[in-house]
Order: structure tokens, then sequence, then C-alpha cells
């Protein structure tokens, strides 16, 4: 097998080399070392002193051609025929000097422009590439036929005061990209998730601007700008999650300020919705009450999860999308991709790390299309290490990973196919997969499982061509038209599988989206709350007395006044001071903004709605919509009782192998637990408490606690409720570390689900039969310490 070490740039074209083989330098005059099949491989070696012994290994580690070469001034040329396509490396030993390089055997298909692919990649390339390889980058997506990159773009950084904008800040050149790979035929899709600090002064962790009209101006300005250039534009990244930190009543305001803007400036420019990746949510709901169906174009997602759960992640995007008329639209998975531990210097990967990635590339591509995507981007093209973990299907000196020339093979085989249906193996088979498409010159199958297993496949021909994940193709004979094949993780291919596959096939298979007629009013309503608290989870604001809230109108047209009243649909008990909205009259790109407020009425479980519409003659804009939950922590329960569990010897230990915990009595009262973790691994600590008999404890609403762990954001505290079967509930996000005691409330309707535990045959918590109870932590330290007292069970509502 071969090994991945720590790589050192030699040449821009791409060589890598041991460190111990310092003194050969291998090179390609190849962009990324992407040969062409069909043409010799031919391979330049420099600082050879002696006959160069030259070996070539494929992708499993078998020597696939070898020979030996005579330097002229210290430089060979290796040329090599018929080589198939897949990944390759060759070493070369001349005396005591030895060299390295990594290189792929592609189609190459950069004599035709790239057409408009459905299976492309996220680039990021003007943040994670320096200037001069963007061309190389380029050029090697033009080799294999893709046609789509996803780029990035920062409009803090591109426009640092108002007015003033530089397109090449700080070393990026988004022109010259955008240029380079719109030569090449590569269409550029761009997002921006950041705003200038002059657009929203004193906001804290706030992305918000706080004049709507200053986005309406730079997108309209970008546009314009960029026409030509970028192919489509994208508003913000995963905001259901930190990248918008605030809720999404504001951030369909942007949404709205954003998608006008970028039509203003090219109105034939698609526009996608911000990227989601929590699957269906509060927060995606949100929007689409708040009337974003006018204000995007395709809609778009994000999954980092195996395959198979890609269908029913966006089945629940496609419901959303129904009940609100845009389940027609395209739909685009931007990001997929899998995490791989760096596991060698530099951020590297050894040879099953690299298998790993490359073997993931068909089943992602295949489930992503067979969902019901319309586009998918691999996470991510160039070398990009986080946090130790590697998404790049490069190296640092842009040779390909495997992975890459899986890339290429999924590319150069699926093309532009179609999704056909799932094919049915038989009961027996159920963790084997395998999605037809058509590619318009037949039926392709894409085969993979869990675990090697024998399976059948009825095509009807006497022999069928066979692709490895790589693309090595290979001619397999049938038995009376029944292949024959083991299937397993690494994926295969089978090409022009004959009429007798596709009357095996199963499922429902997505008609492909069209670009929709939308009709969004430039009158542009967002509401929010001046409130610190808030629940992101919940995409909700915490509440518990009256609080200001603010509405901003914004005119988005530059030729048409408008004047309506504003008027508020307050939740039940509620009332708003002033009463009764207020009277608007606004000019071209004109903005007013008024202030209520508004006083809570009884505290209630439920979410509470509050919508905000413009009252406007002969028009309908959309509203803006706010949600707030009462903060039970704030909120004097109507009944408490005790769990009398403050004594350290009411807990059990649990934790993780790798770790060790002392039970004590805290300082203060309550149990304190000492934990210590010595090796590497997954690090949880959740002591427990067991009951003898189930307990019953729906009279009540929830437990309330209070704990303190080190200040430190290394940390995660969350509770577990049990049932007597086995399936444990949780908090859905972690409590941050706390120096101090904190209070918490956790109501049973929140808890959630933990996959690691048993299944729950009606999927939900019995609060009528709890078998014990968990406090704990996640945590990356080494040594950390938990304190929990005072658990009583609490009734908040009526």
């Amino acid at each position: 097998m071969r090994t991945t070490t720590c790589l050192i740039l030699v040449t821009l074209l791409g060589v890598w080399m041991m460190p111990a083989f310092a003194d050969l330098a291998l090179s390609t005059d190849r962009p990324g070392n992407l040969l062409a099949y069909g043409a010799d491989a031919v391979i330049t070696v420099k600082g050879a002193d002696a006959e160069v012994a030259w070996s070539v290994t494929d992708f499993e580690g078998n020597q696939a051609a070898s020979g030996n070469c005579a330097p002229v001034d210290g430089a060979a040329t290796i040329t090599i025929p018929d080589l198939d396509r897949g990944y390759y490396e060759i070493t070369c030993k001349a005396g005591d000097s030895q060299g390295m390089l990594a290189f792929g055997v592609v189609t190459d298909h950069s004599a035709q422009d790239p057409p408009d692919t459905r299976l492309n990649v996220d680039g990021a390339t003007a943040w994670l590439e320096g200037a001069g390889r963007h061309d190389q980058l380029a050029k090697m997506l033009r080799i294999i036929g893709m046609g789509w990159v996803r780029e990035r773009y920062s409009w803090g950084a591109t426009e640092p005061e108002s007015g003033k904008v530089n397109y090449q800040p700080g070393g990026r050149d988004y022109d010259r990209v955008a240029d380079l790979f719109t030569a090449e035929g590569v269409r550029v899709y761009q997002i921006f998730h950041d705003s200038p600090g002059w657009t929203r002064p004193d906001s804290g962790e706030s992305r918000n601007p706080h004049d709507l009209r200053d986005v309406y101006r730079f997108a309209k300005r970008t546009a314009e700008h960029y026409k030509g250039t970028v192919a489509a534009w994208e508003v913000w990244n995963e905001p259901d999650i930190g990248f918008w930190p605030d809720l999404g009543d504001t951030f369909a305001g942007l949404q709205k300020a954003a998608y006008l803007g970028f039509k203003a400036g090219d109105p034939d420019l698609p526009v996608l919705l911000g990227s989601f990746c929590r699957g269906y949510c509060a927060f995606d709901e949100n929007l689409f009450e708040a009337g974003i169906a006018d204000y995007f174009d395709i809609f778009n997602w994000h999954i980092y999860a195996p395959p198979d759960r890609y269908a029913p992640t966006l089945d629940g995007y496609l419901e959303m999308l129904e009940r609100y008329r845009c389940d027609g639209r395209p739909i685009w998975l931007t990001e997929a991709g899998i995490r791989v531990d760096a596991n060698e210097p530099g951020g590297e990967l050894n040879a099953d790390s690299e298998a790993r990635q490359a073997r993931f590339i068909a089943p992602s591509f295949a489930s992503s299309l067979a969902a019901g995507t319309d586009k998918h981007f691999f996470f991510v093209y160039p070398y990009y290490l986080e946090n130790g973990v590697q998404f790049g299907a490069l190296r640092k000196d842009l040779s390909p990973r495997p992975g890459f020339v899986a890339i290429a093979a999924a590319v150069d085989i699926l093309g532009d196919a179609r999704y056909l249906g799932r094919y049915d193996f038989g009961r027996d088979a159920q963790n084997v997969w395998g999605m037809a498409f058509d590619r318009g010159d037949g039926a392709v199958l894409v085969v993979w499982a869990d675990k090697d297993t024998p399976v059948q496949i009825s095509t009807g021909m006497r022999s069928v061509t066979v692709a490895d994940l790589l693309g090595r193709r290979k001619q397999v004979h049938t038995d009376g038209g029944t292949l024959s094949l083991t299937a397993g993780q690494s994926p295969v291919y089978i090409l022009h599988c004959g009429d007798e596959m596709l009357a095996g096939l199963r499922g429902d298979v997505r008609e492909p989206g069209i670009m929709p007629t939308t009709r969004p009013d430039p009158l542009v309503i967002r509401g929010q709350a001046v409130l610190d608290s808030l629940d992101k989870g919940a995409n909700a604001y915490m509440i518990a007395e009256p609080f200001t809230y603010q509405v901003e109108l914004c005119n988005l047209s530059e030729t048409n006044d408008v004047r309506g009243q504003a008027r508020f649909e307050l939740p039940e008990g509620w009332t708003a001071d002033p009463a009764g909205g207020s009277a608007f009259e606004l000019g071209p790109m004109a903005r007013q903004v008024f202030t209520v407020k508004l006083i809570p009425g009884k505290p209630r479980r439920e979410i509470q709605k509050l919508t905000v519409r413009a009252i406007v003659e002969g028009r309908d804009p959309a509203p803006s919509v706010s949600h707030f939950r009462f903060d039970a922590t704030r909120i004097r329960p109507r009944d408490a009782r005790s769990l009398e569990l403050n004594a350290p010897s009411a807990w059990g230990k649990n934790i993780s192998g790798n770790g060790t915990m002392e039970i004590k009595s805290a300082e203060g009262g309550g149990a304190r637990f000492e934990v210590a973790f010595r090796h590497e691994g997954d690090r949880w600590c959740y002591p427990r408490v067991v009951f003898d008999q189930p307990r019953d404890f729906s009279a009540y609403d929830g437990i309330r606690l209070e704990y303190r762990t080190g200040g430190d954001d290394q940390i995660g505290v969350r509770l577990q409720v049990m049932e007597p079967a086995g399936a444990s509930y949780l908090t859905g996000g972690p409590w941050p570390a706390s120096d101090e005691w904190k209070t918490v409330v956790v109501s049973f309707a929140d808890l959630v689900w933990g996959s690691f535990s048993q299944a729950d045959a009606n999927g939900k918590l019995d609060t009528d039969a709890i078998h014990g109870l968990m406090v704990g932590l996640n945590t990356r330290k080494n040594d950390v310490w938990l304190e929990v007292r005072n658990l009583e069970l609490v009734k908040l509502w009526d």
C-alpha cells in the first residue's frame, strides 16, 4: 500500500515528495497533474546525476509500470503509455536521490466548454488559494468537464467604508478569480455572509445591517459589476446556525433586500436562498411565514451526514416548500462533504483516509440527485484543514487526492444524468444501494453497500461495462443476461445496463426544478425585538416582561412612492403601546423606523407569534413575523417538588472509557463531579440517577436545577431524561460553562431524543414513567469539574 506523508511544494504544477526524497523534483506540464486518458503520461525528473529507476503504483498500491531512463544535464523524461484512468503515484531513484509525484489520469474534456453540469464543487478558491494558482484550478475543472464552482465573497472587505469599494482587498482578487473561471467556461456562483462594521455600529455579535437600503445598494452594485462573470448569487451561508446569530425575522428582511438589489443590478441573475444546514427547523419556517417565497429563485441546503440521510433530510424541506407552493423550484445542495481526520503531518491524510474520501464521492453524488437535488456541490475542492479535519479533494500543491479523481469519474460517467429510480435487489440485500440514471446514451446504475454483499442484476445483455470509483472500466460477461457482482463500500458504475434493469426500479422521482416567476414587493418590512436573550434553536426571543419592538419599513423602489398603514397582529392577551400601528408615506428609497412597547399576556408554554403587515391599497407586501417564548428561568413556578438529589450518594458514575471521575460534596451544597481524561477519543461525563421504580413526572412541566463548572468554551453541559426501555431525551443545545451558580429550567416538551440511545416506539418522552436522569458534560479538556444542586420538578403553565 502507498503512504502519504508531509508534502513539500516544489513546482506550481504539482510536485509532492516525502521529506527524505527532497533531491529529485518530479513534475508534469498539466494543471494539477491531471493527465489525459489515451495520451502518454509524461513525467519530468530534475536533479538526477545517475540513471533514474522509476515505478508507478495505482490506487491499490499495485505496480502499474516501471522502467529506467538516463538523464541529460541532470534532467530525465519518463514516458508511460497506456495507463488506465485512475489515481497513481510514481517514485524515482537516482543514486542516493529519490522523488515522488501523485497524478491522476482522467477523461479530458478540455476541448469542449463545460456543460451546465449537475455535479460540481465548492471551491472557495478566492479565500483558500493564493494568487497565481487560480488559473490552474480553473483549468483543472475545465479538464474534467465541470460546469460550476461555488466561491466566497466578503462585503465587509470590499466596502470597508461606505461607498469606498475595492474588489481586490487583502490580496484576494475577486475579479481575477471570476474572470479566470469564466474564461475556462466554468460558471462562478458567489456567496456573501458578512456585513461591514459601518452598517451595524454597536451591534455586538450581530451581522445584521441596521439599514436594509445598504444591503440593497451592495447587492445592486455587485450584480452590475460581475454581470457576465458571476452566474448566480447566494444570500448568506447557513443562517439557521451561528453564521447568522440573530433570528429568522431579521434574516428575512436581509434576504428580501438583497434579492431586490441583485435583480435591480441584473434582472436575469438567479438568486439563491441562504443555505440551510440543520434540517427543517423553526428558523426555516419563519422565513416562509414572512413571505420569502417571492424573494428567491433556487432553494439551497447543506448536509454533512452519510448519503442515506440525504433523502429524509430533503423530504423535510420539500414538505415545507410544497406548503408554500415553492416545491417546483430548482434545489441545489451546495455543501456536502466528508469529515476526515488529518492523521499525517501538515494536515494530510494517510492512504486509508484518502480511500475513505474517494469511496464517499459516488454515493454522495448519486444519493443527492436521487433525493431530488438539481445541482450538487462537493465540499471542498482545494486543500482545507479545519480543527484537525481535512475536507479538501486536492493537496497543498494542487495535486489530486484519489477523491478528486473520483469526482472526475463521476462527472464523466454521470454527466447531466437524470434519476430514474432505485434498483430492487430483493429482501436479502436491503443494505445495498443501486441508483439508476439516464445519461442520454443509456442507463447507468451506481451500486454500493455498507458491507460486502453478493447481488444479481437483470440486464438482458451478454456483457456490460463496469467502472470503478476512479472510472477504470472493464467488460464483464453476464450469465444469460444476469450480472453477478459483490457490492461493497467501494462503489461501481454499470454503464449501458439494458432495459431489463429499468424494470426493476422503484421509488419516486422528482421532476427537475424550474426557475420561478416571482413578484417581490419593493416595500420590505423588518420587525425585531430589542432584546439580548434569544433561543436560536427555537427561533424565538426569550421574554418575561414588557419589551421594546422595532419596525423598519424600506421602500426599495427607485421610482415609486408608497403609503399605507403598518398594523400588528398580536398574540392573544398581548397589548402594544402605542396601539393601532403607524401610518407611513415613503418616497423612492426612503425608510421609516418606529418602535412600540409590547406587553405580553399570561405566560404560556407555546411559542407566541407576532405579525407586522403593511396595508397598502392594491398591493399585498410580505409581512414580518417574529416568534417569542416565555423564559422559564424568569417565571415563578406555580408548583415545585424537590427531587432530593443533593447528596453525592444519589449519583452514579457514567463516563467515557478514556476518563475517570470522582463524586464529592459540592461547596455550597449539591454534588461535585471531578473528571480526568488521559487518552484521546470522545470525552463525555454524565453522572446519573437511576430510580428503583419508574416515576411519574406528568403533573409537572419540567426540571429546574443549578449548575456550575469551569468557565471555558470547551465545555457544554446538558440534562438527559431516561425511559425504562433505554430511550434518552436531552436538551437540544448545551448550556455554557459558568464559574458562578447558574439556574436553568428544562421543559420536558423541549427535550429531543438522543440518537445514541435506544429507539423509542412512540417517538416521544413519556413523563409518566421516568427511569432516571443525567446531568453531565462534553469537553475537549483533560481535567474538568461540574457541580449540580437543587434539582426539582416545576409546574410553569396552567
